[in-house]
């Protein structure tokens, strides 16, 4: 209890003394309190003539407003798909590909840009580059094979004969990608109050893919059967996912038509493909989608 006092004491001690000091401080330096010519201060003038070209659709990061300026630089969100050439989505020949678009998603990552101005700011051409990672996520329990002639899959059954439920099962497909796009904007100097739509290709490069299922239980014997509920192969889970990396018969480059369109910050994209997203005879015939939004421009 003493030493609770005397803490106390002290701690009044110091600031009944630090009070004073200030005090006295302030007597000897008391504050300015009349107000500075400020219109004639050169600093202040120069801040005024900066603060009126400012614009706050390019702050922070400012751009020349000079230069043309496209719509491929961000990082977009979108759904995919894929379609049979006649635009269908059920897919009865090869009911392992049937999707859960809900759940298949797109994310590009475009870092790069370079723009090239071909009337008055108004149209011009851009290019640059991106990544992209698409996911399809699948809704029967197929697990496909990589080490055939051509794409096969089979349903997973356990040691009793009983489907097994795949908690996820989704192939992933990356790409590089280089953009092709034409765009027209109505106010190229100010952002914020812009209408552009785009217009082009996009080609790209598969760098990456793989299968990935994830199982509810590890440790069991599990097998592949096909159609007619004939036993082709067998193996065992160690972990609950199992990640296979590997071709799987995708073609290797492909061509997207793409479109923009938007006003201000808001910019909607959808793509299709061209080509095939398997190899001719080496999968089925399909043709990749995707349809989303740019959730960062720059």
């Amino acid at each position: 209890m003493n030493y609770m006092v005397k803490t106390t004491f002290l701690f009044l001690l110091f600031l009944i003394v630090g009070t004073a000091v200030n005090a006295q401080n302030d007597k000897k330096c008391p504050m300015h309190k009349h107000t500075w010519p400020m219109g004639d201060s050169a600093s202040m003038k120069e801040f005024s003539e900066n603060m009126e070209h400012f614009d706050a659709d390019v702050f922070p990061l400012p751009k020349n407003k000079k230069k043309f300026n496209g719509h491929w630089a961000g990082i977009d969100l979108g759904i995919s798909g894929y379609v049979t050439p006649g635009f269908d989505m059920a897919f009865t020949s090869y009911p392992y590909m049937n999707m859960n678009t809900a759940r298949s998603l797109t994310v590009n990552l475009n870092p790069f840009e370079l723009n090239v101005n071909l009337y008055k700011n108004h149209i011009g051409f851009t290019t640059g580059l991106g990544f992209q990672i698409s996911n399809y996520y699948f809704n029967d329990n197929y697990v496909m094979l990589q080490d055939s002639s051509v794409l096969v899959a089979y349903k997973v059954q356990d040691a009793q004969g009983n489907p097994v439920s795949l908690k996820v099962n989704k192939m992933v497909v990356s790409y590089l990608n280089l953009p092709l796009f034409f765009e027209y904007q109505t106010n190229p100097y100010r952002r914020l109050s812009s209408f552009h739509i785009t217009l082009g290709a996009i080609a790209g490069i598969r760098i990456g893919s793989y299968t990935k299922q994830l199982y509810n239980d590890k440790g069991g014997d599990y097998f592949l059967v096909d159609n007619n509920g004939n036993k082709v192969a067998s193996y065992n889970v160690e972990r609950y996912c199992v990640r296979d990396r590997g071709s799987y018969h995708l073609s290797p480059f492909k061509v997207d038509a793409s479109a923009r369109i938007g006003w201000s910050h808001i910019n909607l994209f959808a793509t299709y493909s061209i080509t095939q997203l398997f190899q001719k005879n080496q999968g089925p015939e399909l043709y990749p989608f995707t349809v989303g939004l740019t959730l960062l421009g720059w």
